[in-house]
């Protein structure tokens, strides 16, 4: 073979190759799994300064109100003045707060602000907000994509800390060929980077941390939940990626068991 047909022959193996890479319907629950997270810092960026801002001209909302969803609903009221329990009951369903909140409004330690700065931090809430709302529908398409490409293990592992871990491991296959103890620590990099060079306490857990089976478990046989888990996470991703049986409901049944067994 000359060097023309096989440089050739080279070119489209690689085509073929980098075709194959960013065709798979992973790369698009990846790339709106990482998506979710820079969109995460930047509401949490906006509500910061929003609340900072806006607590100049009305210091006691920032203590009464923590949820910074809710907060930047409240600034779109605009003028503390406008507060009232018809305006602040569109938004916010607690009574008891609500009669603090106008309270509050009506005899504030805030200075008095002109409409035009106030509408530029009205401008930066509702930026916050769309921000939030893009996050939201990011997470329902997550969802859906998950429950139609590894559905067994999404619905053991839940959908977005399932799609963190196949963010984490780059690939389905790379998921589905990890060894569990691989999989328990998906999330944990930086901790056991830590532990291996500083000889620092062992990480037992990442993105399952926040699975709700785990907070079942008394805290300290929670470790020895998350190997479980991990294992039949890993019975799931196989089961998925090779067209195995769907068994997730033993999957369940069995964790159900060890949690039972743990909190004895």
């Amino acid at each position: 073979m000359d060097k023309t047909k096989l440089k050739q022959r080279l070119t489209q193996k690689t085509k073929e190759r980098v075709a194959e890479a960013f065709t798979g319907k992973d790369i698009h629950i990846i790339k709106a799994v990482s998506l979710i997270d820079e969109l995460d810092k930047m509401v949490n960026l906006i509500s910061e300064n929003a609340r900072e801002w806006y607590s100049t001209h009305f210091p006691e909302l920032n203590s009464l109100i923590e949820d910074n969803e809710t907060f930047l609903e409240l600034i779109k009221i605009g003028n503390r003045k406008n507060f009232t329990e018809k305006k602040v009951l569109e938004v916010y369903k607690n009574t008891d707060k609500i009669k603090k909140i106008i309270e509050k409004s009506k005899d504030s330690m805030g200075s008095i602000i002109e409409e035009e700065t106030l509408n530029q931090i009205k401008g930066l809430a509702e930026k916050g907000l769309a921000i939030k709302k893009e996050r939201n529908e990011l997470t329902k398409f997550i969802e859906k994509e998950m429950k139609i490409l590894l559905p067994n293990f999404t619905e053991l592992a839940e959908p977005l800390i399932g799609a963190r871990m196949l963010a984490k491991a780059s690939s389905i296959k790379k998921l589905a060929l990890m060894p569990s103890s691989t999989i328990q620590l998906l999330g944990a990099e930086k901790a056991l980077f830590n532990h291996i060079k500083s000889g620092a306490k062992p990480p037992k857990y990442g993105f399952i941390f926040g699975h709700p089976m785990l907070k079942q478990v008394k805290r300290n046989f929670q470790g020895k939940f998350a190997r479980s888990l991990a294992g039949k996470l890993s019975i799931a991703v196989r089961q998925d990626y090779f067209k195995g049986k769907k068994n997730v409901k033993e999957l369940k049944i069995d964790l159900e068991k060890r949690i039972k067994e743990l909190n004895k």
